[in-house]
């Protein structure tokens, strides 16, 4: 059985989507994560239509990076083919990501990169996370190679932000990309904050 097989995996998973909605990254259905099976071409991907409190080994399966359902049955989620896209050309990337934590989000809407708002930020985001707008709840297929080439061309890049549409981290494994995202969400907060506290103190 392929959920037992890789139960380790699976139970990282749901850790960390639990751990997100009970922050109040990640509301209703929306959102998702994946991680890199090791050694194959595959991943394993939350389904569509799935909210992150209920992610469990039912709740997933397994794709190859063009979205095709390998193990278990159901739709992978929306953004499964920007996951594989991302598998296939940064080796680096272990396990993804996204979700729409509200400061983060507020920040794309108006910015075109984060401001590193503290020392760690800028240390574990390697001074760069840019914000691609995509003009879609879903990344179309047509910005696959804009994002692709962005994390290629700087190497420690492990962090985007989407316009209208959350935040993406990547890292070796699914902790660390959680981790990096909860470092996203409270670098965005502390930047809007500080932007109305000097906003304040210049009236």
């Amino acid at each position: 059985m392929w959920t037992e097989q890789y139960a380790d995996l699976i139970r990282s998973m749901e850790h960390t989507a639990h751990k997100l909605y009970r922050l109040r990254y990640q509301m209703s259905n929306g959102g998702n994560l994946s991680v890199r099976i090791p050694g194959e071409d595959l991943m394993i991907v939350k389904k569509t239509d799935v909210a992150f409190d209920e992610v469990s080994a039912d709740t997933l399966i397994v794709t190859d990076f063009d979205g095709n359902v390998r193990e278990g049955s159901g739709k992978p989620s929306k953004e499964a083919l920007l996951h594989g896209a991302i598998y296939k050309t940064i080796p680096r990337a272990g396990a993804i990501m996204h979700c729409h934590s509200p400061y983060a989000t507020a920040w794309a809407a108006a910015h075109d990169s984060l401001d590193f708002s503290t020392h760690h930020a800028a240390l574990k985001f390697h001074g760069v996370v840019p914000v691609f707008d995509t003009h879609s709840y879903a990344v179309p297929k047509e910005y696959f190679p804009e994002i692709t080439a962005f994390l290629a061309e700087h190497d420690g890049t492990n962090g985007f932000l989407l316009r209208g549409h959350g935040q993406v981290t990547l890292a070796s494994d699914i902790r660390m990309a959680t981790y990096l995202a909860e470092l996203m969400e409270e670098t965005a907060q502390i930047s809007i904050l500080s932007a109305a506290a000097e906003k304040s103190a210049s009236l």
